[in-house]
Formats: C-alpha cells, sequence, structure tokens
C-alpha cells in the first residue's frame, strides 16, 4: 500500500476516507466505489496525513456535524492495524465533539470500542455492516479475501452489547445467485438477532459501471459459469441489474422488519443517519425537528 500525504480529507458532504483503492477481489456495487478510480484502480493508498487534515478541517468548521467514513473504502483494511490512521481520526473526532458513522466489514473496527463508546456519549456513533450471503462458500464467491459473514454477526452483536447503534447493508445482491428467500432469511434471522435499526436493500438491486462491463461479466463466468449468458438474456446492456425476485423478497424484508422493529424505509433511514446530536449541550434532535431539511448526499 503507498503512503501518501493528501491534500484534503472531508469531503463537501462530510465523507472521510483515510484510505483509498482498498479491494479484496469481490462484488463491489458502483454506489459504493470510488468513481475516480474506474478506469485505473492502481495501488491502494494511505493517507498518512489524514488525522492532521482532519483536525485543521474540524477547528474551522462552523457547526458541528455527522463524518461519514468508509463511504468509498473500508476504514478498516489489513494495514490499518499498524498504520493507526482511523483510531487516530476517531480520536480527532471524539476530541472535537462530532458524530459518526462507519461502514466497514473488519472485526478491527472493535480495537477501537472505547473511542466509539465515548463518540457516542458525546454525540452519536453508527456502524453501517454489509451482508450478502449466510453460506460462506456463495460469501467467499461474492466477497473472496473479506471477513466471513459470521465474522460480521459477531461484530454486530459486539456492538449490540457495546450500545453501539448499527445499520446492515444487503449487499453485493447479485440476481439468481443470492437474491434468495432461504437466504434473505437467515440473514434477517441474524439482523433480528444482533438488534439493528435498520436494513438498507437498495431496491434489491446490484450496479456496476459501464466502464467495467468486462471485468464484471468475466469474474461472474469465472464464479459462476453460465450466469453471463442468464444475465445478457435477462437484463440487455443494462448496468443495474434488478433481481427478478424483487416483489416477493421485498415482502419478506418488509414483514420481518415489521414483526421485529426493525426500520426499512430509505428515507427515514437516511436521515436517521445524518441526524447530529450534541448530547452534552442536551439537544437532541427528532425526526420531526428534521423534517425538511436537506443532508445532502
Amino acid at each position: 500500500m503507498l503512503k501518501k500525504e493528501a491534500k484534503t480529507i472531508l469531503s463537501t458532504q462530510n465523507g472521510m476516507n483515510p484510505y483509498r483503492g482498498c479491494e479484496d477481489g469481490g462484488f463491489r456495487d458502483a454506489r459504493f466505489t470510488d468513481s475516480r478510480r474506474k478506469n485505473d484502480p492502481g495501488e491502494p493508498e494511505a493517507k498518512i496525513n489524514a488525522a492532521e487534515l482532519l483536525e485543521m478541517t474540524l477547528r474551522r468548521k462552523r457547526s458541528k456535524c455527522m463524518i461519514a467514513a468508509g463511504g468509498m473504502c473500508d476504514p478498516y483494511p489489513p494495514e490499518e492495524e499498524e498504520l493507526r490512521l482511523m483510531r487516530n481520526c476517531l480520536e480527532v473526532i471524539d476530541r472535537y465533539g462530532y458524530g459518526v458513522t462507519i461502514q466497514t466489514r473488519s472485526p478491527l473496527l472493535l480495537r477501537d470500542l472505547d473511542l466509539l463508546k465515548s463518540i457516542n456519549r458525546k454525540s452519536r456513533c453508527i456502524v453501517l455492516v454489509t451482508l450478502a450471503a449466510a453460506e460462506e462458500s456463495l460469501r467467499e464467491k461474492l466477497e473472496p479475501g473479506a471477513c466471513s459473514t459470521a465474522e460480521r454477526i459477531r461484530l454486530l452483536n459486539s456492538l449490540k452489547e457495546a450500545g453501539i447503534p448499527t445499520v446492515v447493508r444487503l449487499t453485493p445482491l447479485l440476481p439468481m445467485i443470492n437474491d434468495t428467500a432461504e437466504n434473505l432469511r437467515a440473514l434477517m434471522e441474524a439482523c433480528v438477532g444482533a438488534g439493528i435499526y435498520g436494513i438498507q436493500t437498495y431496491g434489491l438491486s446490484f450496479m456496476y459501471r459501464v466502464s467495467e462491463r468486462e471485468r464484471f461479466y468475466s469474474a461472474l463466468e469465472e464464479r459462476f459459469p453460465g450466469m453471463k449468458e442468464k444475465y445478457l438474456e435477462t437484463f440487455g446492456q443494462g448496468n443495474e441489474l434488478v433481481s427478478p425476485a424483487k416483489e416477493e423478497l421485498t415482502k419478506l424484508i418488509h414483514r420481518t422488519c415489521g414483526n421485529y422493529h426493525i426500520e426499512d424505509d430509505a428515507g427515514r433511514i437516511f436521515t436517521w443517519l445524518h441526524a447530529f446530536v450534541d448530547r452534552e449541550a442536551g439537544e437532541q434532535l427528532s425526526l420531526f425537528d428534521l423534517q425538511g431539511t436537506d443532508w445532502g448526499q
């Protein structure tokens, strides 16, 4: 992994990525990848001055907010154990009283549980975890090199015990592969047990970038022989692949969420994720307070 000094660390929408271009060889939905690297992924990078940049940026901000970590790249790659860039950034966020949402699949996040708890006491800390397949051999084909589903479920349960709220993202969801009622029932059962706040399904679809079409179909045919032909027959040249079982599966997820008080409305989850709370000042923003507020994307 290359070590570079970055010029900026926080996007205009308060997104933060201490690392860039981390890949595990899995199917990555285009909604969660860095479009700047679509043609030349290059070698993954570590922004070694991330914490210093973040501190300078937060010191100048006029109002506090939620910082979104890991939107384009997991902030806990294996190198984080040594480099500690994400931990250093969390220390800055905690020191300045901001909130944070973290998207990761790595149990290494639990190393920083002390900081997550501290941030959550002062403001809000929310962790988003992706789940794709309950059966491990299928999960390995979808996400080779990534941690197992069992490890992620243990992560969710550990966060529940620590009082850190969580959201699960069902991705990557490939039509006619892991979009089955059996698979989703098993994942939902784990979500119920882990007491998650919400679940995001993204229309039960998968999207790849047009520029990555050849790479996508090559990996698809290699790992799921014969599926390329089925996809071309079903989806043609489209790059958003919607599950043929969408209606049935949507009802299954909605019914389960309703029975166990899990939020599955995309708009309400979005609002909740972006709602900053200053607990030390005694200010609690309700969803009613947030109605009509433009939080950006």
